[in-house]
């Protein structure tokens, strides 16, 4: 692995590691707050356990004497009122003389010793923990007397070494065992994030194993199975046009040689002195030469047909126009060539007329290429019916009860680059006949499926929309 990889794992670990010492030391201080803190009512005013004491203690300031008689400031009474505190104050004579949210059974009268109990047991009731403070008035000593509505200990508390032992073993050991969860967990996430990388890695150098999509990065690992899928289809989808395009220039030069052997030969004959030429001879080699520049003409003809069609640039004039008729004349066409007057070809139509937009002469090429495909590839007493019909589409169907085809010529019978087992012939000797004929269809918004079975059959079915 590169260094820069382990950085990138070092740091997200590094990361996780700092979060979780985050979480610890959340943990800790919340620990230690709790051990500190009380409620301080039952509305959850959460205070120092030492609160009460300190409010008692200072809340000497809040009472001052008019005439020798007590009174509390209105931030005092805010303050009682708020936390739901009791208050009473008691003069030398142990009599109560000013009061504040005082229970019913509070007394009216103490004596000291009534006062230290209180202090220590609470009120009768129970609800009620006391605190005890004292104020002077001109040498004078007031005692005050507040009570919180939940109970406070008052007293210092001393516990035992050993307990205080367990405890720090406790939050030792709560503390190795998060330092253990983030270490075993910053593990596994190096060894994830380490089995990502890898397969990326060995994506680019086109060694990938798919990876199992489950845990954390799931739809990373989903993403990185999909990329791989599509890029193994592409790159196999490249080696078959690799193959087919070698395949189909072996057989373009073929073609382009079987033209070219008559032309040389008889031009080198016509152009020897040592052969007496006769016009008859010379008329003879001329047929002969023309007839194959004609060959030639047509397979170059075709190679530049089929690339206009493949980018869009062949202009297509539409117009509309009787189908049923162009059909019947390709077919007229194709008997009255004398090598296929003998063949059997059945139309059938139930209509005379079915009307629709295209390109007549495009039209044409692609039905003539179609039929011919079943004529020159079967044998010479196979039947072959091209019927049409128009329902929700139109529907044109060349059926052949012939020598069939394989599913993997099926697959490869419209490519561009793709001549069946029979390419020894053809149409016009190019092998793009079928491959024109399907862009043809497609350019006017049709479309063209094939069913063959071996020693059975083949089934060709062209469909329209009725406007196309």
């Amino acid at each position: 692995m590169k260094k820069s990889g382990y950085k990138v794992i070092f740091n997200l670990y590094f990361k996780f590691f700092i979060a979780f010492l985050i979480l610890i030391s959340i943990f800790s201080g919340i620990g230690l707050y709790l051990l500190n803190v009380n409620i301080s009512s039952e509305n959850s005013y959460a205070n120092w356990s030492s609160w009460p004491a300190y409010f008692t203690s200072h809340f000497y300031k809040e009472i001052s004497f008019d005439k020798g008689k007590p009174k509390l400031t209105d931030s005092a009474v805010g303050e009682l009122k708020k936390y739901k505190l009791s208050f009473q104050i008691v003069d030398k004579n142990g009599d109560v003389t000013l009061e504040y949210n005082e229970p019913k059974s509070a007394a009216k009268h103490y004596s000291p010793i009534d006062i230290v109990q209180l202090y220590k047991n609470g009120d009768s009731a129970g609800k009620h923990t006391i605190f005890v403070g004292s104020v002077n008035n001109s040498g004078e000593k007031w005692t005050y007397i507040i009570g919180f509505p939940v109970k406070i200990s008052k007293i210092t508390l001393y516990m035992n070494y050993n307990k205080v032992l367990k405890i720090k073993f406790v939050i030792l050991a709560l503390f190795i065992l998060l330092i253990l969860i983030a270490a075993v967990y910053g593990i596994w996430m190096n060894r994830t994030l380490l089995n990502i990388t890898s397969g990326i890695r060995r994506l680019a150098s086109n060694n990938y194993i798919p990876m199992k999509e489950k845990g954390t990065y799931k739809d990373i690992k989903y993403s990185l199975n999909l990329l791989y899928s599509k890029l193994k289809a592409s790159e196999d989808e490249r080696k078959k046009n690799q193959t087919l395009r070698e395949e189909w220039i072996a057989n373009i030069s073929h073609d382009l040689k079987t033209p070219l052997s008559p032309i040389k030969g008889y031009a080198e004959i016509l152009n020897d002195p040592k052969y007496d030429v006769t016009s008859q001879d010379a008329k003879k080699y001329g047929k002969t030469i023309l007839r194959n520049a004609e060959n030639l003409e047509s397979i170059v003809e075709n190679l530049n047909f089929t690339y206009q069609l493949k980018n869009g640039m062949l202009p297509i004039n539409r117009e509309s126009e009787n189908l049923v008729r162009l059909l019947k004349e390709v077919i007229i066409s194709i008997l009255n060539n004398p090598k296929y007057e003998k063949r059997n070809i059945i139309f059938n139509c139930v209509e005379d007329i079915i009307d629709s937009n295209f390109d007549n002469t495009l039209f044409k090429r692609a039905f003539t290429n179609l039929i011919y495909n079943s004529v020159i590839h079967n044998s010479p007493d196979t039947e072959i019916r091209v019927s049409i019909k128009k329902e929700d589409k139109i529907y044109i169907n060349i059926d052949d009860n012939g020598k069939g085809m394989s599913e993997e010529e099926v697959k490869k019978l419209f490519e561009r680059y793709y001549r069946g087992t029979s390419s020894s012939v053809s149409v016009k000797g190019s092998g793009l006949g079928m491959a024109i004929a399907k862009q043809i269809i497609e350019a006017h918004g049709g479309k063209i499926n094939v069913k063959s079975k071996l020693n059975v059959g083949t089934s060709i079915e062209i469909e329209f929309l009725k406007e196309n």
